[in-house]
């Protein structure tokens, strides 16, 4: 093959492209002799460029290295005799060095390294300046030639190591026929590394390795047979569903339903099941057996989840391991990811493996380092996105991958609350929901378990009604001129539209009606508290609700929120469960992926009006857990004065306040098991707003 029919870029970098797959790969694919002068030089390297490196070496390539080990200046100095290099010194360093390298190595790689040495495909030479030039050979430049004589050239700051990757590193490509510039550069990098390699170079000494530095390379190929794949020699075992996930052997009804119509449309599809339904398992289940249909088919397959938070990552992870997977954790600072994560889908494009699981926070999944690595790969990909109504926003939905020939969303709301045009997103990229399983057939089901649902009724004080008023008619007034999202008027309204939910969310009458419950509960454990993100006169609403439950009460309590720290809240868990602190106090943390299946009583001081919010919270505590039969919920519903209603006609103010609040009423009350209970609580409401209808 001929390195002209290569499109390659005229500058490479790490920040915006992976230089191995799309450089050293295709051209080592097509070359025919590789010269390259390198600073460095390292095991990780000719793992990650073994599909490349595999294929040169069974088209008869030749390739000459001339490499440098990594030293420090006091390295440097130590080699050193009267300012001249002692010969025996350096060759000591140089066998520690291959020594070091082929312990790097696995067996499979060390016997494949070896055939390349033992078949001529690779010779070494090393580096080392002298004279009036000291530290290390840093040369970054090499040349490719293919059977037809057409040279591809470059040079840069590019190392041969792992880590090259994911530093920031840049180089020049040359290609002969496109320049007579590029002609003869080409010819320089060519005539430069001649002289080096002749021992031409009155600056630089060589060293060729001993025999006995590259015997054990050698004596490892000997006793194997010819191989240049650098794959495992061990195959891992395919994942497997854990036994512990299964009821004789076998899934529940519903998720065995849920996969068996995801594979019918084609490995597309949404999976609605309720909080507590199992979502994660039966997803990792549907991406074991697409895995062994690709396996089947002597493919390779990509898995990308993407989940909106890091506990449900490292959730994702733990289960994910469980099944047999080897997932990498792609978020934080791109250097702890980048690395390996390039290193695995290198060996995935060299067939090294099979399969390779990545999992993303939606935010470093819409980044540009982990869309420039999903780009670089044009094999099978699987995109699984959790809790999928999140990927709904336009920036994620541009950022969801298009390549992904396989697609699974999961959700327990697949609908975008007041998001038309996001739902339908969703809809057109994973394609039709394959598994309806809500609330009411969980329960039914006896998946999750039954529960109480109570409305507890408090009023505005009257300047919290006056207040409320005044933002309603400022909220009204920008409704009515039909402002944008994304205009002032807009970001205007929303501030307001969060005011007025914070308001309601931190109503004064509602911590002393909490006391009131928590007084009558008795012995109280396993309970959790929804709050607001309000403050007053600077102070946390849930600082003040934790003050008078833990001050006053004397309980066991402890916020939960995004200001402690994921290893904070894992303590906080722990404890719950043990039932050493009787109540959390949560904003948000618990609304999505947490498990406290423990959990028997819920008092929900604060809820937006968006179902996504409520409905994860009912699931999170209507999760079965040994000894529990029932949950009970406490729903905080603002509501008018029937007395002042008496007195006057309702106002829009008040029915929309109502409105608003009978949205989640309903949504809870419906599947209640005392339902009727609850209804009569908020009928004589209903009736006098003139809303029974709702």
């Amino acid at each position: 093959m001929s390195l002209q029919t290569l499109k390659l870029p005229l500058y490479i970098t790490t920040s915006e492209h992976d230089p191995v797959a799309e450089f050293f790969d295709p051209v080592l694919e097509r070359a025919k002799q590789y010269d390259i002068a390198v600073g460095y030089f390292s095991s990780a390297w000719l793992r990650d460029a073994a599909h490349g490196m595999s294929s040169f070496a069974l088209n008869g390539g030749k390739a000459r290295w001339i490499i440098s080990p990594e030293l420090s200046l006091e390295d440097f100095k130590s080699l050193q005799v009267d300012g001249q290099l002692a010969d025996e010194r350096v060759r000591d360093l140089i066998s520690q060095s291959y020594d070091e390298l082929y312990q790097q190595l696995t067996q499979r790689t060390r016997e494949a390294l070896g055939w390349l040495i033992n078949d001529g495909v690779l010779s070494f030479k090393i580096g080392i300046p002298k004279n009036r030039l000291s530290g290390i050979m840093h040369a970054k430049q090499g040349i490719f030639t293919d059977e037809f004589g057409n040279r591809v050239g470059f040079q840069g700051s590019y190392n041969l190591t792992g880590r090259a990757g994911t530093n920031w590193e840049a180089f020049s490509v040359f290609c002969d026929w496109t320049s007579s510039e590029s002609l003869e550069r080409n010819n320089r990098i060519a005539g430069s590394f001649g002289r080096m390699w002749r021992g031409l170079d009155p600056n630089l000494a060589l060293f060729d390795p001993s025999s006995a530095d590259l015997k054990r390379f050698v004596s490892a190929a000997r006793e194997s047979s010819r191989h240049y794949e650098l794959f495992s020699s061990e195959k891992p075992s395919s994942p497997r569903v854990p036994e512990h996930f299964l009821t004789d052997g076998r899934l529940r009804g519903y998720q065995e339903e849920g996969i068996r119509k995801w594979f019918k449309n084609n490995g597309r599809g949404i999976l609605h099941m309720a909080t507590g339904t199992g979502k994660t398992v039966t997803a990792l289940t549907a991406v074991t057996r697409l895995n062994d249909f690709v396996a089947q088919k002597n493919g390779q397959l990509c898995i990308v989840v993407s989940v909106p938070y890091q506990h449900l990552a490292e959730q994702w992870a733990r289960e994910a391991e469980e099944f047999g997977f080897e997932p990498i954790l792609c978020y934080g600072g791109v250097n702890r990811w980048m690395e390996e994560c390039q290193r695995r889908l290198n060996e995935l494009r060299s067939k090294a493996t099979q399969h390779v699981m990545l999992i993303a926070v939606n935010a470093s999944m819409a980044d540009k380092p982990f869309q420039s690595v999903l780009s670089s790969f044009n094999g099978n990909i699987l995109f699984v996105g959790d809790e999928a109504h999140n990927l709904g926003a336009q920036s994620n939905l541009q950022a969801l991958p298009e390549s992904a020939a396989f697609r699974l969303g999961l959700t327990a709301t697949p609908d975008r609350y007041g998001d038309e045009e996001g739902t339908d997103g969703l809809k057109r990229y994973f394609g039709e929901i394959v598994l309806d399983y809500g609330l009411d057939k969980a329960i039914s089901g006896g998946h999750l378990c039954r529960y109480l649902y109570y409305p507890v009724l408090v009023h505005l004080d009257e300047d919290e009604q006056d207040e409320y008023a005044e933002l309603s008619t400022r909220i009204g007034r920008l409704f009515g001129q039909a402002v944008k999202p994304d205009s002032d008027k807009g970001e205007q309204l929303n501030r307001l539209l969060i005011k007025r939910a914070r308001l309601v969310g931190k109503a004064r009458n509602k911590l002393p009606e909490l006391i009131k419950l928590l007084k009558q509960q008795g012995e109280v454990s396993h309970t959790l508290i929804y709050c607001g993100d309000s403050k007053e006169n600077g102070q946390r609403y849930i600082d003040t609700a934790l003050a008078r439950v833990g001050g006053e009460l004397g309980l066991r309590a402890s916020p939960f929120t995004s200001e402690e720290s994921n290893d904070e809240r894992s303590k906080l868990l722990k404890q719950f469960a043990a039932g050493d602190i009787q109540a959390l106090l949560a904003i948000r943390c618990l609304d999505e992926g947490v498990d406290v299946p423990m959990t028997r009583t819920a008092y929900i001081l604060a809820s937006s009006a968006n179902p996504k919010e409520f409905v994860q919270r009912r699931g999170r505590v209507l999760r079965r857990s040994e000894g529990k039969t029932r949950a009970y919920i406490y729903d905080f519903i603002v509501v008018p004065d029937l007395e002042k209603l008496s007195d006057q006609a309702p106002t829009n103010v008040e029915r929309s306040l109502m409105k608003r609040e009978l949205a989640r009423f309903n949504e809870f009350a419906t599947l209640a098991e005392n339902h009727g209970e609850a209804l009569s609580a908020i009928t004589e409401i209903k009736k006098s707003l003139n809303l029974l209808d709702h």
